[in-house]
């Protein structure tokens, strides 16, 4: 019984269509569908129906479930073999949501490679849900997301708290009513019920932290004047560097635009006081009987840098309020 063949079974499984599996695999789809055949007289079962639709069979479901532990077991196999020797290659799939991979994966790497430079990193960049499902499907090693759900197989640990902040410019706070002014200036932090018709620039509904004030807006009666809307977090700061309105986003966000001395001369930064529910960026890995060292080793080296942050991102805010 080839692994092999066991792998274009499950993509098959998965697909639900030998042409889309077969164009996955990077094979002719009469290729897919021999192997398969060849795997069903092996068993003396049907794994697929094939008419009038491509639908699995109660022994298809029964060899997905099992098909799904043995690919698992190989992986974990050739995991350890790597683990024996440092000079051994490997590879280690790590999940991450965007923003989070796009602030911290470049410090975890530049540490990690230097420590393990034959493991290959293949990073998934996914919403949380959907990394929790690849996790409990084997597909991926481990994912650092927001507020992880719990399972008994499953390990999360809790690096940091996301909190929100209120940007604007000098420029701007130099120009609007003495009210805002105050508002803004507050020292216990910006109350976001004073947002009022104050111009702010917004990212998209997809993005979470829109939907979290929306339900916050909502919720107070509150109807915000929204005069740009934008995915990319690094063109929202940029507008609000200019005079034009004020931003609300996660401090993650400020860390990396604050340490260069023109924005951080340029914006101020206050924390948003409110009562939003909390968020928690957090790590979640599944708990096996083996965990090679170039995993926790990862764990490891993410926990350092995710500390690192909270020892300095105080500093860095701090001086954007002054």
């Amino acid at each position: 019984m080839p692994l092999r063949s066991l792998r274009y079974f499950l993509v098959a499984a998965e697909e639900m269509n030998f042409r889309k599996a077969a164009e996955r695999l990077y094979i002719t789809q009469q290729s897919l569908s021999s192997s398969i055949q060849k795997l069903e007289r092996q068993y003396g079962v049907a794994f697929f129906e094939r008419k009038p639709r491509l639908i699995l069979t109660p022994a298809g479901r029964s060899m997905v479930e099992y098909v799904r532990k043995v690919l698992h077991t190989e992986q974990q196999l050739v995991a350890a073999l790597a683990d024996t020797s440092r000079t051994s290659t490997g590879s280690l799939r790590v999940g991450v949501t965007g923003t989070r991979g796009a602030v911290f994966m470049p410090r975890i790497w530049d540490v990690y490679h230097r420590q393990f430079p034959n493991i290959v990193v293949t990073t998934v960049e996914a919403s949380t849900a959907e990394l929790d499902e690849l996790l409990r499907d084997g597909k991926i090693d481990l994912y650092i997301g927001v507020n992880v759900p719990r399972h008994s197989n499953m390990q999360v640990l809790t690096f940091m708290r996301d909190r929100i902040f209120c940007v604007f410019s000098r420029r701007f706070l130099a120009k609007v009513p003495p009210a805002w002014r105050e508002a803004l200036l507050d020292p216990h932090g910006f109350d976001l019920t004073k947002i009022d018709s104050m111009p702010l620039i917004t990212f998209t509904h997809s993005n979470g932290l829109r939907y979290t004030l929306e339900r916050f807006f909502e919720k107070q009666d509150i109807h915000p004047n929204i005069i740009f809307e934008t995915s990319r977090h690094d063109l929202a700061l940029n507008l609000c560097r200019q005079e034009h309105g004020i931003g609300l986003v996660y401090e993650m966000i400020l860390y990396d635009a604050l340490r260069r001395p023109d924005v951080a001369g340029e914006l101020y930064a206050v924390p948003v006081r409110a009562e939003l529910p909390q968020k928690n960026t957090e790590l979640a890995y599944r708990l096996e009987s083996f965990r090679p060292r170039y995993l926790q080793g990862f764990i490891q080296i993410a926990r350092a840098v995710f500390e690192e942050y909270s020892q300095t991102v105080g500093a860095v805010i701090r001086r954007a309020q002054k």
